[in-house]
């Protein structure tokens, strides 16, 4: 975009107008924060390592040695920070002689543009929880978030999606539970992980009311009670998702392992350019997001 000068904001400095109204309204509370890991990176790029634990004990017979066992190491996740930024250049003119604070609020805008491109960068994982086209979207098993075939250390294959996708639905959430109740290590051994957290898109806030928030079953007339209410789920509707019919069963915050990492919390910066006197305004910030094991993410592209 070019520098707003006094003639691009004509309609501005015009002392006629009785409002401006400017398109931009409230502002959601940003919404990643209640769900992903957000950390400081210590440098960039930071690098996880995956190991396993040691597997089920064996039986020894007397006199007999001990059988050994050791670690399994496993893949590698690496998260390389990006840098995001923008500038608004304002020429002294149009800054002294618009009457209406509009130039003021282009200004302030710059914070929200942030907090925007921190939401689309962080829900950018579950947006593409079902593909695996980059390296950003795969984890340490090289597989996306949600697959069929996740194949751990073990050489074991694990799912944490249906075989056939499913919408947003009780029978769902009931085979989703069970997949979190059947969870294994990477050395077969059971792994004790909850759900507690159910994110879906906007079109399916009302239906998930419906689900979780009867006593008796949803959508049946036998007054059949409803089993899902004892694994008092949460749920959340996430406004960033760019397919309506994505949704995920998910743990705490802290148990899964999705993760937004900072290097650089935004800067903002005001200065007056001294050649032109321009008034130049910016925000630079760097972060990334990712996640290495898929355990404590269920889901279904719907």
């Amino acid at each position: 975009m070019a520098v707003t000068t006094r003639g691009y904001i004509s309609a501005l400095v015009a002392p006629d107008l009785r409002k401006v109204y400017v398109e931009t309204g409230k502002e959601r509370p940003l919404e990643y924060p209640l769900f992903f890991n957000v950390q400081d990176m210590e440098w960039n790029p930071v690098t996880d390592q995956q190991v396993s634990g040691l597997g089920t004990l064996p039986s020894k017979g007397e006199g007999s040695p001990f059988s050994l066992d050791q670690i399994l190491i496993g893949g590698t996740k690496q998260y390389t920070a990006a840098a995001f930024g923008m500038a608004v250049e304002i020429t002294w003119e149009a800054w002294r002689d618009e009457l209406y604070g509009v130039m003021r609020e282009m200004v302030a805008e710059l914070a929200r543009a942030s907090r925007n491109r921190q939401e689309v960068d962080a829900w950018y994982i579950m947006n593409n929880a079902f593909t695996s086209t980059t390296v950003a979207q795969r984890g340490f098993d090289g597989a996306p978030l949600c697959s069929t075939g996740h194949v751990g250390m073990d050489g074991v294959t694990r799912a944490n999606e249906p075989d056939t996708a499913i919408g947003v639905s009780q029978t769902y959430l009931q085979n989703a539970i069970i997949r979190f109740e059947n969870m294994t290590d990477d050395r077969n051994l059971p792994r004790l992980m909850a759900p507690s957290m159910y994110l879906v898109a906007p079109k399916n806030k009302f239906a998930v009311r419906e689900i979780l928030g009867s006593p008796h079953k949803a959508y049946r007339a036998d007054n059949e009670i409803n089993a899902l209410v004892e694994e008092d789920l949460k749920w959340m509707v996430c406004h960033y998702f760019t397919t309506a019919d994505y949704h995920f069963l998910c743990a705490n915050k802290g148990v899964h392992d999705i993760n937004f990492l900072w290097r650089d919390h935004p800067i903002f910066d005001m200065f007056d350019d001294p050649w032109t006197k321009n008034a130049i305004a910016t925000v630079y910030q760097r972060h990334t997001k990712g996640h290495g094991t898929w355990r404590g993410v269920d889901g279904s592209p719907g």
